[in-house]
């Protein structure tokens, strides 16, 4: 069962407290604040995927640096216009995020403007702040990078399948724990340890053995690693939660053909659940295209135009009012265009990354679809501005 809460996405915002023809560009020289003579009844803003749409695995795509100098004011109005980046990726902290995207795209970045995968797992602090969980996915290197940013939004006892797989190995006994990651591995009495929660922080580099570890703990008795729930007794009705931060089945790089994602882990993990113990699995999934993740996505933008415009501008008066009109750049027909269909946003459908036109017509329809993020950009404001 999938479930998403709005309230996890006030408690996320409070913590925080906060057509294939070329077109022609829009020109301009400089690039002001935004400005008082403003006199857009609704403010556009936009949020762009980034595998596939801006970039391909490594590398960044020509248009993408062409279509963020356009939203930095070098348009028919001078303005910059307000956009984030709207990710499935993830496994590094925010702030790395923001930086590399500066470097790559070139234009100023922030962390505020940057939402991965797991930025929404923040909300579960209340939850499990001080209780034990099991981390799972991310980067392996460099060695305790993933729980480093877990711990920075402030979970106190994160452990990890480096820290249960180094205390059993014959837990998974087909691979060993490479020799970096062993400084780093928490060696705790897992007896007397009992997990309150599985987080898959991202995507699992090891399949096999993160789904023995997770279904060893889903099956485990109260929670505690290396025990099985009695055969003789019925499983508790509630079941040891598991979130993953995206339920993304496919993805975009550089390959010619496009890769499994956590939405394929996921269903994997079910599929293991089910047959070891004749139940479904229960989770909640975080990221694109899940409501609480447009939530937090739409309030941030909302926030940043109340903030850098005067107080009593048309785009301040109507952001507070009605929220900024949001445009959706991505590759992705059932995590980018899906999600934004569903929360009401516009959305640009590109041809750089999952969806291909051989694949057929999209199955959740995108406003327009193009052949890059430039040709998204333009269109969009053509729209939106009327020229």
């Amino acid at each position: 069962m999938l479930r998403t809460s709005r309230r996890a996405a006030a408690l996320l915002y409070r913590s925080k407290n906060a057509s294939s023809s070329s077109q022609p560009r829009l020109l301009s020289t400089s690039a002001p604040r935004y400005s008082d003579a403003d006199n857009l009844q609704k403010p556009i803003a936009f949020a762009f995927d980034i595998d596939g749409v801006l970039k391909a695995g490594p590398n960044v795509l020509p248009e993408a640096k062409r279509a963020l100098q356009i939203l930095e004011g070098n348009n028919s109005r001078q303005q910059k216009i307000p956009y984030i980046f709207i990710t499935n990726g993830g496994g590094k902290h925010e702030s790395a995020r923001a930086k590399d995207l500066a470097r790559e795209l070139e234009v100023p970045v922030t962390q505020d403007q940057v939402i991965q995968a797991h930025t929404v797992m923040k909300s579960l602090v209340p939850l499990y702040g001080d209780k034990p969980v099991l981390m799972v996915g991310g980067p392996e290197s460099p060695p305790n990078a993933a729980r480093e940013v877990m711990q920075s939004y402030g979970f106190q006892n994160v452990y990890t399948t480096f820290d249960l797989h180094a205390h059993a190995p014959a837990a998974w006994p087909f691979s060993i724990v490479h020799p970096d990651q062993l400084p780093y591995v928490r060696r705790d009495d897992f007896s007397k340890i009992q997990f309150a929660a599985i987080l898959v922080f991202h995507d699992s580099r090891e399949w096999g053995r993160d789904t023995q570890l997770i279904i060893d703990i889903l099956r485990s008795h109260n929670g505690i690693f290396g025990t099985e729930h009695p055969p003789s007794e019925p499983l508790p009705d509630k079941q040891i939660p598991i979130y993953f931060s995206h339920g993304d089945l496919l993805w975009g790089n550089d390959h010619s053909v496009v890769r499994f994602g956590q939405g394929a882990f996921r269903l994997a993990i079910e599929n293991v659940y089910k047959h070891t113990t004749g139940r479904e699995m229960q989770s909640t999934v975080f990221g694109k295209p899940y409501r609480i993740t447009y939530d937090h996505a739409n309030e941030l933008l909302r926030q940043h135009l109340i903030h850098t415009t005067s107080p009593t501008s048309p785009t301040a008066q109507a952001a507070r009012l009605v929220g900024p009109s949001v445009w959706m750049v991505g590759d992705n027909t059932e995590s980018d265009i899906k999600g934004a269909v569903d929360f009401g946003w516009s959305s640009a459908l590109v041809r750089t990354g999952v969806y291909k036109d051989h694949d057929g017509p999209p199955n959740h329809e995108p406003t327009i679809l193009v052949d890059n993020v430039e040709q998204a950009v333009i269109q969009a404001i053509k729209r939106e501005w009327g020229i």
